[in-house]
């Protein structure tokens, strides 16, 4: 079976750089095309609302905040990608996250899942509820955790 699909979840700019890196890494060896997503959380929007952090003019701006810094970090993939030599969709997703990006894996049918590595769990509770270790355990693919910044800026910049 040949890698021609590959996926990367993306979420602030700085901390998912190095797992676009590397997926762009990826892409080229294998010669497969990348689709990056981005998702609006709205159920970190839905919570703020309820618990009255903000109200609700406020969550509609930081909603469409969070969109345009997803639409900005989606171009800046596609432009790292294009100088790499690799052909890059990207899609702004809206919901809770992990589910969005399990949704467009079975959509999408990816050969692998890229994300970055996983926050430390402190308690059995944050297991069942952190977006990232949900994607991981529910991804209908293989998925490649990103690791160790030097050895994928290494792997970029040599490409």
């Amino acid at each position: 079976m040949a890698i021609k699909n590959i996926m990367v979840c993306v979420a602030a700019e700085g901390i998912s750089l190095i797992t676009v890196k590397y997926a762009i890494c990826l892409a080229k060896i294998f010669q497969a095309r990348l689709s990056a997503m981005y998702v609006v959380n709205e159920r970190l929007l839905h919570e703020l609302l309820k618990s009255r952090i903000l109200v609700d003019v406020e969550a509609r701006s930081y909603e469409k905040d969070l969109e345009e810094q997803g639409s900005r970090f989606l171009e800046r993939i596609k432009s790292m990608s294009e100088k790499k030599g690799v052909a890059c969709d990207a899609a702004i997703l809206k919901g809770v996250v992990h589910e969005e990006i399990i949704k467009q894996a079975n959509v999408l049918n990816p050969d692998m899942l890229v994300m970055g590595e996983l926050k430390e769990v402190l308690s059995l509770k944050e297991t069942f509820y952190d977006e990232g270790e949900r994607i991981f355990r529910e991804a209908p693919c293989p998925v490649v955790v990103v690791k160790n910044a030097s050895l994928v800026e290494k792997l970029y910049n040599e490409l």
